[in-house]
């Protein structure tokens, strides 16, 4: 029987019947930061191999190397189907955690555009958390918390703040209760509360 072989990164030649040799030639291509032929190494333990503990790892690096090379929807979205395919494996924990990472470091750079993600990660987070409350990154992932939930009442106020200078403060009023309500920690919510005690001002003024 013939064996197939093809030459790696480091010029020896990798026996393709061996998941073990070509998962590490596929880490060998991720630290020369040959990400893509890395994926398409690692795809190939995944696929021909799927029985195997190199092709359950393999899903997982697939999913780390998107997250390296910033490509952040792949990166969620490959930790997804890792969390959904192996939810009782030892690295779902960690799994987990890179999903609510993915969607919280797409974050746009201003609250003026959508903030999908933003949402999408406190999800994501809150549920890490929830299931694994003794994880080891349970602390980042709180501070990551804080920082959405900030980004999610500046969003409030501005959009509060957009018809308020359009005179539309009966617009405005039921987002600014919100971020006092909702994210009463945030600098956000003390000039949501100063707001709403302004319009309350000016609408007994108008009485």
């Amino acid at each position: 029987m013939l064996v197939g072989l093809f030459v790696g990164c480091s010029g020896k030649e990798v026996d393709e019947s061996n998941p073990a040799a070509l998962f590490k030639e596929a880490e060998e291509e991720a630290k020369s930061d040959r990400y893509q032929m890395a994926i398409d190494k690692f795809r190939i333990v995944k696929n021909k191999f799927p029985y195997s503990k190199e092709s359950i790892e393999a899903q997982l690096r697939i999913a780390d190397i998107y997250f390296m090379q910033e490509s952040y929807p792949e990166a969620a979205a490959s930790y997804e189907t890792f969390r959904d395919l192996h939810p009782k494996h030892e690295k779902t924990p960690y799994a987990m955690f890179r999903i609510a990472k993915s969607y919280f470091s797409d974050l746009p750079g201003t609250v003026a555009r959508d903030l999908t993600t933003a949402t999408k990660a406190l999800e994501a987070y809150n549920d890490f958390v929830k299931r694994f409350p003794g994880a080891p990154e349970v602390a980042d992932a709180q501070k990551d918390v804080g920082e959405i939930r900030k980004t999610l009442a500046e969003k409030e106020l501005y959009i509060a703040e957009f018809y308020l200078k359009r005179s539309h403060p009966e617009s405005a009023q039921p987002r600014l209760k919100k971020i006092v309500e909702m994210y009463p920690e945030t600098a956000a919510a003390k000039e949501a509360q100063n707001k709403l005690g302004t319009i309350s001002g000016r609408t007994k003024e108008s009485k």
